[in-house]
């Protein structure tokens, strides 16, 4: 919602600027959904470990895949960066993911 502020003179009555309220969020826009269920085992699967661009997210990951590496190498793990930011969806990655995976790590560092 705009607000007017006016100028404080008394002949003078005019718009100086337009103040936007930051807390109109718009309402409905959000599909949720349910995590996937959980796999009964990782043994032959693929995971896909997913980085977002945050600060150190990177180096983290690819410490959890030499991890993985060393302690269930019956897992394929497959580490990718999500193209854009980490608010910008990846519609092709994702599908990738759903062809090509069992299971996701989005990860964020910090």
């Amino acid at each position: 919602m705009a607000q007017t502020i006016e100028s404080s003179q008394s002949t003078l009555h005019r718009s100086l600027l337009a103040v936007l309220d930051p807390l109109g969020t718009p309402v409905d826009t959000k599909k949720y959904l349910s995590m996937a269920p959980r796999l009964d085992t990782l043994q032959g699967k693929t995971v896909y470990v997913v980085d977002v661009g945050f600060a150190g997210g990177y180096e983290f990951l690819e410490q959890l895949r030499d991890w993985f590496s060393l302690h269930m190498p019956e897992v394929r793990i497959v580490l990718k960066h999500k193209p854009g930011n980490m608010f910008m969806d990846a519609p092709d990655l994702w599908e990738e993911i759903k062809r090509e995976g069992h299971a996701v790590i989005f990860g964020v560092g910090g």
